[in-house]
């Protein structure tokens, strides 16, 4: 499955792309319709799969998924976000319920994870060339300091039921980047529900939530990428999902080689402030909802292989992670991958059935 860039490198200023495309597709007249759906926004693109004699309204759920980009972008400037940060002030400031939500998720998975997510870490994102401004001279120790002077997710909570949010910091610049994509698919899941769909497929930007069959009478299946380098595509295996969400993070996409000669992953590490640079390839998350999967895929990829599986088993999350040997490098794409799985990921394989490849 393919790790995304986030959605703060994704969203284009001004630029709206509602292309929404419909099929239907019936292998035999007695077949319940397979129907598909596929659009652009937040950036990035999504696939829609509904099996249902009733066509999904399209317009309906692009409408979902543009209400999380209209709320939690950077980019746009009269974006809720946006405003919160643009807000110089330690007073407090009311939020809608949704950011409220996604806020909360983001500030308990920072608290568990030991900080290895922080929605605050926009500054460093920008600051390594992963943000608006594209390609920049990597920043020196004392301009990440000074960066990390105003960052924290400590600096940031939510008070009076979650109803307001306080920045103790004003500079603080909140960045949604590694969990809003996961909201989003949650959002077009939950419209799913509503209208009374119960086998579908959502897909957005590489994050996957499924529910019930596909048209052939078994689980929806999800493909775990093997790195394979920009503009190539390799699988790892498949994975059946048994009405659950998918999200992977991995170190193999969207990364350039500096100035220097040196390799740079967009996942940056909010402790250190500086690019991971361990020897784990890429870790997906099984979850019930994907803002779950899609923040702590985050979190443990930062985290490495043995401290983020440390974390994956106290906070029994289903996780799988691909580690590259001692002394390969993050661009070394050829080198063999060592699975290691969580405790609650050997019991997920174990109910749908599925098998490492040897």
């Amino acid at each position: 499955m393919r790790d995304a860039p986030p959605i703060t490198k994704l969203i284009i200023p001004g630029l709206f792309v509602f292309a929404l495309f419909m099929t239907q597709l019936r292998r035999q007249e007695n077949k319940v319709p397979l129907w598909r759906v596929e659009g652009s926004v937040m950036g990035t693109t999504y696939r829609v799969q509904v099996v249902d004699p009733k066509a999904p309204n399209a317009e309906e759920l692009h409408q979902a998924l543009e209400a999380v980009n209209q709320r939690m972008s950077t980019y746009l400037k009269r974006s809720e976000l946006s405003q919160l940060n643009q807000r110089r002030s330690t007073e407090p400031v009311e939020v809608s319920e949704p950011l409220s939500y996604v806020l909360g998720e983001g500030l308990r998975v920072s608290k568990l994870s030991g900080g290895a997510f922080d929605v605050t870490i926009g500054p460093l994102v920008n600051a390594w060339g992963f943000g608006p401004d594209g390609r920049v001279t990597p920043p020196t120790q004392e301009a990440v300091q000074a960066l990390k002077a105003h960052m924290g997710y400590q600096k940031l909570s939510l008070i009076e039921g979650g109803r307001r949010a306080v920045k103790q910091d004003p500079e603080l610049y909140i960045d949604l980047s590694g969990i809003a994509k996961g909201y989003g698919v949650d959002q077009a899941t939950d419209y799913l529900k509503r209208a009374g769909y119960t086998r579908y497929w959502v897909e957005v930007g590489g994050e996957v939530r499924a529910s019930g069959l596909n048209a052939e009478e078994s689980l929806w299946r999800a493909g775990i990428e093997r790195p394979a380098g920009e503009g190539r595509r390799a699988v790892y295996m498949v994975l059946p999902l048994k009405d659950t969400s998918i999200a992977t993070s991995g170190d193999y996409r969207n990364r350039y080689v500096d100035p220097q000669g040196v390799l740079r992953s967009h996942t940056i590490d909010p402790r250190t402030g500086s690019p991971i640079t361990h020897q784990l390839a890429s870790v997906s998350v099984v979850a019930e909802r994907n803002i779950n999967a899609d923040a702590w895929a985050t979190a443990l990829n930062v985290l490495g292989p043995e401290e983020g599986l440390k974390v994956a088993n106290s906070q029994k999350l289903a996780a799988l992670f691909l580690v590259r040997p001692e002394g390969a490098t993050q661009g070394d794409l050829n080198s063999p991958l060592t699975p290691i799985l969580s405790e609650a990921m050997k019991r997920y394989l174990q109910e749908v059935g599925a098998q490492l490849p040897e």
